[in-house]
Order: C-alpha cells, then sequence, then structure tokens
C-alpha cells in the first residue's frame, strides 16, 4: 500500500478500514498516516454501538500514536470525510458516500 501510494494513487477508507493503514509504512520506513489528518470510527461511536468492549484497541489512539492527525465529527454517527491529498478518509458508515465522492473528485481532477 505504501508503493501504491507514493506512486500517485488515491488511497481511501471509510470507518474500520483504516485499521488497515495502521502498519503501511513508506519507502523512508515512516507510517503513511504520520503527519497527515485523517479519520475512522470514534471511540465514543464503539462505547455508543456496545463495541467497546469488543474491538482489540482504540483506533482514534493507535492513529494519534503513529503521528496521525486525527479528528472526527462533532456528533458520534455523523458524515465525516477527511482529505488529506490523495489520502481520504471517512469516519463511519456513514460517510461512505462522502467518500466515494471525494475518490471521485481526485480521479477526474488529475
Amino acid at each position: 500500500m505504501g508503493k501504491f501510494y507514493e506512486t500517485g494513487r488515491v488511497v481511501s477508507t471509510v470507518c474500520h478500514g483504516v485499521t488497515g493503514l495502521l502498519n503501511v509504512t513508506l519507502s523512508d520506513g515512516e507510517p503513511l498516516v504520520r503527519g497527515k489528518s485523517v479519520t475512522g470510527f470514534s471511540w465514543p461511536e464503539e462505547e455508543l454501538a456496545n463495541r467497546a468492549q469488543a474491538v482489540p484497541y482504540n483506533l482514534q489512539e493507535e492513529l494519534k500514536t503513529l503521528g496521525a492527525k486525527y479528528s472526527k465529527a462533532d456528533e458520534p454517527f455523523e458524515t465525516y470525510v477527511v482529505e488529506e491529498g490523495r489520502l481520504i478518509t471517512g469516519q463511519n458508515p456513514g460517510s461512505a458516500r462522502a467518500v466515494a465522492e471525494a475518490v471521485v473528485r481526485q480521479l477526474t481532477a488529475a
């Protein structure tokens, strides 16, 4: 995935999909998410969905630990998308359409 990103391709995730980026490194060995603005399923959403005990870690904290600039919507389950260049992330399932629209904008702008 790091090479995919480094060759100019769009990388996008929605909800828990950002978990797939936790172990992605760039050619310089740095995490893909380091220093980048991202979002993903928030801890308050895990709690409201009664899933806090079922998930192995707090995703938003893991992203921050890697140096990502994690942000979330003001209210749980609101549509929320973060675009950092070719890295596009959506907070929750309700953000899927907005992420898809952002990807299409990126692809048609190229």
